[in-house]
Protein backbone atom coordinates (compact mmCIF):
# COMPACT_ATOMS: atom_id res chain seq x y z
CA UNK A 1 0.00 0.00 0.00
CA UNK A 2 2.80 2.41 0.82
CA UNK A 3 4.56 1.62 -2.46
CA UNK A 4 1.39 2.64 -4.31
CA UNK A 5 0.87 5.72 -2.15
CA UNK A 6 4.39 7.05 -2.70
CA UNK A 7 3.70 7.49 -6.42
CA UNK A 8 1.26 10.28 -5.61
CA UNK A 9 2.31 13.94 -5.83
CA UNK A 10 0.17 16.78 -4.50
CA UNK A 11 -0.31 19.88 -6.63
CA UNK A 12 2.03 21.81 -4.34
CA UNK A 13 4.76 19.16 -4.61
CA UNK A 14 4.42 19.10 -8.38
CA UNK A 15 4.60 22.87 -8.58
CA UNK A 16 7.64 23.02 -6.30
CA UNK A 17 9.26 20.04 -8.06
CA UNK A 18 10.00 18.21 -4.82
CA UNK A 19 9.55 14.61 -3.78
CA UNK A 20 6.94 13.78 -1.14
CA UNK A 21 8.29 12.58 2.21
CA UNK A 22 6.49 9.27 1.85
CA UNK A 23 8.97 8.29 -0.87
CA UNK A 24 11.68 8.08 1.82
CA UNK A 25 9.49 6.32 4.40
CA UNK A 26 10.83 2.85 5.18
CA UNK A 27 13.70 3.27 2.71
CA UNK A 28 16.04 6.15 3.56
CA UNK A 29 18.57 5.57 6.33
CA UNK A 30 18.55 7.69 9.48
CA UNK A 31 21.51 6.02 11.09
CA UNK A 32 25.16 6.90 10.69
CA UNK A 33 26.44 5.78 7.29
CA UNK A 34 28.85 3.41 9.01
CA UNK A 35 26.14 1.70 11.07
CA UNK A 36 23.87 -1.10 9.90
CA UNK A 37 20.06 -1.16 10.06
CA UNK A 38 18.75 -3.14 13.02
CA UNK A 39 15.87 -5.59 12.86
CA UNK A 40 14.37 -5.29 16.32
CA UNK A 41 11.58 -6.61 18.50
CA UNK A 42 9.52 -4.23 20.65
CA UNK A 43 8.08 -4.87 24.10
CA UNK A 44 4.86 -6.19 22.53
CA UNK A 45 6.61 -8.71 20.32
CA UNK A 46 6.31 -6.73 17.10
CA UNK A 47 9.18 -6.64 14.59
CA UNK A 48 10.48 -3.47 12.96
CA UNK A 49 13.54 -1.90 11.35
CA UNK A 50 15.32 0.72 13.44
CA UNK A 51 17.41 3.44 11.82
CA UNK A 52 15.06 4.02 8.87
CA UNK A 53 13.18 7.22 8.00
CA UNK A 54 9.46 7.62 8.74
CA UNK A 55 7.33 10.24 6.99
CA UNK A 56 4.77 10.76 9.79
CA UNK A 57 1.96 11.31 7.27
CA UNK A 58 -1.27 10.23 8.96
CA UNK A 59 -3.49 11.21 6.05
CA UNK A 60 -1.17 9.78 3.44
CA UNK A 61 0.95 6.87 4.62
CA UNK A 62 -0.81 3.65 5.69
CA UNK A 63 2.24 2.52 7.68
CA UNK A 64 2.63 5.73 9.69
CA UNK A 65 -1.16 6.07 10.04
CA UNK A 66 -1.25 2.72 11.83
CA UNK A 67 1.45 3.83 14.30
CA UNK A 68 -0.17 7.21 14.91
CA UNK A 69 -3.70 5.86 15.36
CA UNK A 70 -2.45 3.23 17.81
CA UNK A 71 -0.69 5.90 19.88
CA UNK A 72 -3.81 8.11 19.87
CA UNK A 73 -5.95 5.15 20.88
CA UNK A 74 -3.73 4.50 23.91
CA UNK A 75 -3.73 8.20 24.82
CA UNK A 76 -7.50 8.40 24.53
CA UNK A 77 -7.93 5.24 26.60
CA UNK A 78 -5.79 6.80 29.33
CA UNK A 79 -7.82 10.02 29.27
CA UNK A 80 -11.09 8.11 29.54
CA UNK A 81 -9.80 6.01 32.45
CA UNK A 82 -8.54 9.11 34.29
CA UNK A 83 -11.92 10.81 33.93
CA UNK A 84 -13.88 7.72 34.90
CA UNK A 85 -11.72 7.28 37.99
CA UNK A 86 -13.28 10.54 39.22
CA UNK A 87 -16.79 9.08 38.62
CA UNK A 88 -17.49 11.68 35.95
CA UNK A 89 -19.41 11.12 32.74
CA UNK A 90 -18.29 11.04 29.11
CA UNK A 91 -20.59 11.44 26.12
CA UNK A 92 -19.92 10.30 22.56
CA UNK A 93 -21.38 11.94 19.46
CA UNK A 94 -21.09 11.45 15.71
CA UNK A 95 -22.04 14.48 13.62
CA UNK A 96 -22.71 14.57 9.89
CA UNK A 97 -23.98 17.09 7.33
CA UNK A 98 -26.08 16.51 4.21
CA UNK A 99 -24.15 16.11 0.99
CA UNK A 100 -24.59 14.58 -2.44
CA UNK A 101 -22.33 12.43 -4.57
CA UNK A 102 -21.67 15.51 -6.68
CA UNK A 103 -20.20 17.53 -3.79
CA UNK A 104 -16.43 17.76 -3.71
CA UNK A 105 -14.50 16.62 -0.65
CA UNK A 106 -13.23 20.16 -0.22
CA UNK A 107 -16.77 21.54 -0.05
CA UNK A 108 -18.00 18.91 2.41
CA UNK A 109 -14.94 19.26 4.67
CA UNK A 110 -15.29 23.04 4.82
CA UNK A 111 -19.00 22.75 5.52
CA UNK A 112 -18.74 20.37 8.48
CA UNK A 113 -15.70 22.04 10.07
CA UNK A 114 -17.01 25.62 9.71
CA UNK A 115 -20.49 24.70 10.90
CA UNK A 116 -19.26 22.85 13.97
CA UNK A 117 -17.01 25.74 14.96
CA UNK A 118 -19.91 28.21 14.67
CA UNK A 119 -22.29 25.77 16.36
CA UNK A 120 -20.07 25.83 19.43
CA UNK A 121 -20.34 29.63 19.42
CA UNK A 122 -24.13 29.56 19.16
CA UNK A 123 -26.53 30.72 21.89
CA UNK A 124 -27.43 27.12 22.67
CA UNK A 125 -23.90 26.44 23.90
CA UNK A 126 -23.46 29.83 25.50
CA UNK A 127 -26.74 29.75 27.46
CA UNK A 128 -26.87 26.07 28.42
CA UNK A 129 -25.33 24.81 31.65
CA UNK A 130 -24.00 21.69 29.95
CA UNK A 131 -21.03 21.13 32.27
CA UNK A 132 -18.55 20.21 29.54
CA UNK A 133 -14.94 20.33 30.77
CA UNK A 134 -13.46 19.75 27.34
CA UNK A 135 -13.61 17.60 24.25
CA UNK A 136 -11.66 15.31 21.94
CA UNK A 137 -12.64 15.56 18.27
CA UNK A 138 -11.55 13.31 15.41
CA UNK A 139 -12.28 13.52 11.70
CA UNK A 140 -13.15 10.46 9.63
CA UNK A 141 -13.66 10.37 5.86
CA UNK A 142 -15.34 7.65 3.84
CA UNK A 143 -16.54 7.39 0.23
CA UNK A 144 -19.32 5.57 -1.60
CA UNK A 145 -20.52 5.59 -5.18
CA UNK A 146 -24.08 6.38 -4.09
CA UNK A 147 -23.34 9.28 -1.72
CA UNK A 148 -19.85 10.47 -2.63
CA UNK A 149 -17.53 11.87 0.04
CA UNK A 150 -18.75 11.53 3.62
CA UNK A 151 -16.63 13.41 6.19
CA UNK A 152 -17.98 13.15 9.73
CA UNK A 153 -16.91 14.11 13.23
CA UNK A 154 -16.53 11.84 16.24
CA UNK A 155 -16.57 13.80 19.49
CA UNK A 156 -16.05 12.85 23.12
CA UNK A 157 -17.39 15.35 25.66
CA UNK A 158 -15.90 15.14 29.15
CA UNK A 159 -18.42 16.39 31.74
CA UNK A 160 -17.91 17.70 35.26
CA UNK A 161 -20.78 15.61 36.64
CA UNK A 162 -22.19 12.08 36.46
CA UNK A 163 -25.85 12.86 35.79
CA UNK A 164 -26.12 10.58 32.75
CA UNK A 165 -29.85 11.13 32.23
CA UNK A 166 -29.49 14.91 32.10
CA UNK A 167 -26.41 14.68 29.89
CA UNK A 168 -28.14 12.31 27.49
CA UNK A 169 -31.09 14.71 27.31
CA UNK A 170 -28.69 17.57 26.54
CA UNK A 171 -26.92 15.57 23.83
CA UNK A 172 -30.20 14.59 22.15
CA UNK A 173 -31.25 18.24 22.13
CA UNK A 174 -27.85 19.10 20.68
CA UNK A 175 -28.37 16.69 17.80
CA UNK A 176 -31.81 18.15 17.06
CA UNK A 177 -30.31 21.61 16.84
CA UNK A 178 -27.28 20.43 14.87
CA UNK A 179 -29.25 18.87 12.01
CA UNK A 180 -31.07 22.16 11.33
CA UNK A 181 -28.11 24.46 12.04
CA UNK A 182 -27.20 26.80 9.16
CA UNK A 183 -27.06 24.73 5.94
CA UNK A 184 -26.47 21.33 7.59
CA UNK A 185 -29.89 20.13 6.41
CA UNK A 186 -29.03 16.74 7.88
CA UNK A 187 -31.10 13.85 9.22
CA UNK A 188 -31.32 12.97 12.88
CA UNK A 189 -30.83 9.31 11.89
CA UNK A 190 -27.41 10.21 10.50
CA UNK A 191 -26.21 11.37 13.91
CA UNK A 192 -25.35 9.27 16.93
CA UNK A 193 -24.98 9.77 20.67
CA UNK A 194 -24.25 7.47 23.58
CA UNK A 195 -22.91 7.58 27.10
CA UNK A 196 -19.91 5.86 28.65
CA UNK A 197 -20.40 4.64 32.18
CA UNK A 198 -18.82 6.93 34.78
CA UNK A 199 -16.60 4.10 36.01
CA UNK A 200 -14.25 1.52 34.54
CA UNK A 201 -16.79 -1.33 34.61
CA UNK A 202 -17.51 -1.52 30.88
CA UNK A 203 -14.13 -2.17 29.29
CA UNK A 204 -15.70 -3.31 26.02
CA UNK A 205 -17.54 0.00 25.63
CA UNK A 206 -14.32 1.94 26.17
CA UNK A 207 -12.50 -0.25 23.66
CA UNK A 208 -15.24 0.23 21.07
CA UNK A 209 -15.23 4.01 21.55
CA UNK A 210 -11.46 4.37 21.25
CA UNK A 211 -11.51 2.23 18.10
CA UNK A 212 -14.34 4.30 16.65
CA UNK A 213 -12.48 7.52 17.42
CA UNK A 214 -9.08 6.51 16.05
CA UNK A 215 -9.27 3.55 13.67
CA UNK A 216 -11.98 4.51 11.17
CA UNK A 217 -9.54 5.76 8.52
CA UNK A 218 -7.69 2.46 8.44
CA UNK A 219 -10.67 0.11 8.28
CA UNK A 220 -14.33 1.05 8.17
CA UNK A 221 -17.51 -0.93 7.61
CA UNK A 222 -19.41 2.24 6.75
CA UNK A 223 -17.90 2.85 3.34
CA UNK A 224 -14.71 2.91 1.36
CA UNK A 225 -11.87 4.74 3.07
CA UNK A 226 -8.87 6.03 1.12
CA UNK A 227 -6.69 3.38 2.75
CA UNK A 228 -9.10 0.57 1.89
CA UNK A 229 -8.98 1.91 -1.68
CA UNK A 230 -5.19 1.52 -1.55
CA UNK A 231 -5.58 -1.99 -0.14
CA UNK A 232 -7.85 -2.99 -3.03
CA UNK A 233 -5.20 -1.83 -5.50
CA UNK A 234 -2.42 -3.60 -3.61
CA UNK A 235 -4.41 -6.86 -3.54
CA UNK A 236 -5.59 -6.55 -7.17
CA UNK A 237 -9.14 -6.45 -5.86
CA UNK A 238 -10.71 -4.55 -8.78
CA UNK A 239 -12.61 -5.53 -11.89
CA UNK A 240 -10.66 -3.67 -14.55
CA UNK A 241 -8.18 -0.87 -15.21
CA UNK A 242 -10.92 1.75 -15.05
CA UNK A 243 -11.85 0.72 -11.49
CA UNK A 244 -8.19 0.69 -10.51
CA UNK A 245 -7.80 4.30 -11.69
CA UNK A 246 -10.99 5.25 -9.87
CA UNK A 247 -9.69 3.78 -6.60
CA UNK A 248 -6.41 5.63 -7.00
CA UNK A 249 -8.33 8.82 -7.77
CA UNK A 250 -10.22 8.50 -4.47
CA UNK A 251 -6.93 8.22 -2.61
CA UNK A 252 -5.25 11.15 -4.42
CA UNK A 253 -8.23 13.47 -3.89
CA UNK A 254 -8.23 12.60 -0.19
CA UNK A 255 -4.50 13.35 0.16
CA UNK A 256 -4.90 16.69 -1.61
CA UNK A 257 -7.73 17.91 0.60
CA UNK A 258 -6.44 16.73 3.99
CA UNK A 259 -3.12 18.60 3.87
CA UNK A 260 -2.57 20.54 7.09
CA UNK A 261 -5.59 19.06 8.86
CA UNK A 262 -5.38 17.50 12.32
CA UNK A 263 -6.51 13.94 12.89
CA UNK A 264 -7.21 14.40 16.62
CA UNK A 265 -8.06 17.72 18.27
CA UNK A 266 -7.94 17.97 22.06
CA UNK A 267 -9.41 21.14 23.56
CA UNK A 268 -7.17 23.42 25.63
CA UNK A 269 -9.53 23.11 28.60
CA UNK A 270 -9.12 19.33 28.61
CA UNK A 271 -5.35 19.68 28.29
CA UNK A 272 -5.39 21.92 31.34
CA UNK A 273 -7.67 19.55 33.28
CA UNK A 274 -5.40 16.58 32.63
CA UNK A 275 -2.00 18.20 32.59
CA UNK A 276 -0.36 14.88 33.53
CA UNK A 277 -0.90 13.86 29.90
CA UNK A 278 0.74 17.00 28.49
CA UNK A 279 3.87 15.21 27.28
CA UNK A 280 1.68 12.89 25.22
CA UNK A 281 -0.61 15.73 24.08
CA UNK A 282 2.34 17.71 22.76
CA UNK A 283 3.87 14.94 20.67
CA UNK A 284 3.80 15.58 16.95
CA UNK A 285 3.07 12.84 14.43
CA UNK A 286 6.80 12.79 13.65
CA UNK A 287 7.54 12.27 17.35
CA UNK A 288 5.11 9.37 17.50
CA UNK A 289 6.37 7.44 14.47
CA UNK A 290 10.01 7.89 15.47
CA UNK A 291 9.48 6.81 19.08
CA UNK A 292 10.52 3.18 19.43
CA UNK A 293 10.90 0.74 22.28
CA UNK A 294 13.62 -1.79 21.52
CA UNK A 295 13.25 -4.92 23.60
CA UNK A 296 15.81 -6.90 21.62
CA UNK A 297 18.01 -6.52 18.54
CA UNK A 298 17.56 -9.65 16.45
CA UNK A 299 19.56 -8.98 13.30
CA UNK A 300 21.73 -6.32 11.73
CA UNK A 301 21.69 -5.46 8.03
CA UNK A 302 24.71 -3.79 6.42
CA UNK A 303 23.96 -0.74 4.29
CA UNK A 304 24.84 -2.38 0.94
CA UNK A 305 22.43 -5.23 1.72
CA UNK A 306 19.79 -2.78 2.94
CA UNK A 307 19.94 -0.88 -0.35
CA UNK A 308 19.38 -4.13 -2.25
CA UNK A 309 16.46 -5.01 0.03
CA UNK A 310 14.88 -1.61 -0.71
CA UNK A 311 15.60 -1.92 -4.43
CA UNK A 312 13.50 -5.11 -4.47
CA UNK A 313 10.88 -3.81 -1.97
CA UNK A 314 11.56 -6.74 0.33
CA UNK A 315 11.28 -4.98 3.71
CA UNK A 316 7.90 -6.48 4.71
CA UNK A 317 8.90 -9.93 3.45
CA UNK A 318 12.08 -9.84 5.51
CA UNK A 319 10.02 -9.09 8.63
CA UNK A 320 7.53 -11.84 7.84
CA UNK A 321 10.22 -14.42 7.09
CA UNK A 322 12.06 -13.65 10.31
CA UNK A 323 8.82 -14.01 12.24
CA UNK A 324 8.18 -17.39 10.57
CA UNK A 325 11.61 -18.98 10.47
CA UNK A 326 14.13 -16.61 12.05
CA UNK A 327 17.49 -15.93 10.46
CA UNK A 328 17.25 -19.00 8.25
CA UNK A 329 13.99 -17.76 6.76
CA UNK A 330 15.51 -14.36 5.92
CA UNK A 331 18.61 -15.94 4.38
CA UNK A 332 16.55 -18.30 2.21
CA UNK A 333 14.34 -15.42 1.07
CA UNK A 334 17.19 -13.12 0.06
CA UNK A 335 19.36 -15.73 -1.64
CA UNK A 336 16.41 -16.57 -3.87
CA UNK A 337 17.17 -13.25 -5.64
CA UNK A 338 20.22 -12.76 -7.86
CA UNK A 339 21.15 -9.51 -6.11
CA UNK A 340 22.03 -11.51 -2.97
CA UNK A 341 23.99 -14.39 -4.48
CA UNK A 342 27.08 -13.40 -2.44
CA UNK A 343 25.16 -12.84 0.81
CA UNK A 344 27.05 -13.78 3.96
CA UNK A 345 26.27 -13.80 7.68
CA UNK A 346 28.83 -12.59 10.20
CA UNK A 347 28.70 -12.10 13.94
CA UNK A 348 29.79 -8.70 15.30
CA UNK A 349 31.58 -7.98 18.57
CA UNK A 350 28.25 -7.91 20.43
CA UNK A 351 27.39 -11.33 19.00
CA UNK A 352 24.62 -10.00 16.75
CA UNK A 353 24.28 -11.67 13.33
CA UNK A 354 24.96 -9.24 10.49
CA UNK A 355 23.95 -9.63 6.83
CA UNK A 356 26.80 -8.47 4.60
Amino acid sequence: MRNIAKKNYTLKETKEKRKPRIQYCGYAVNANVNQPINLCKNDKGGLFFNGVANCGGYWRCPVCALKISEHKKELLSGLISAHQSRNLSIGFLTLTVRHSKFDTLKKSLEKISDNYRKFQQSRFFAKTDHGIIGQVKTLEITYSDDNGWHPHLHILYFYDNANDKEIEKFQKEMLKRWVSFRDNNSRISGQNQKMLASDNSDYLAKYDITMEMTKGQIKSSKGLTPFTALAKIACNDYADEFEKRRLYGIYTCYVEQTQGKHFVNISNSLRKEYSQFMDEFNKTDDDIVNEVTIDEILLKVSLPIWKKICKNDLQPLVLNKYKENGLEGVYNLLTYFKDFKDLEIEVDTNEYPVLI
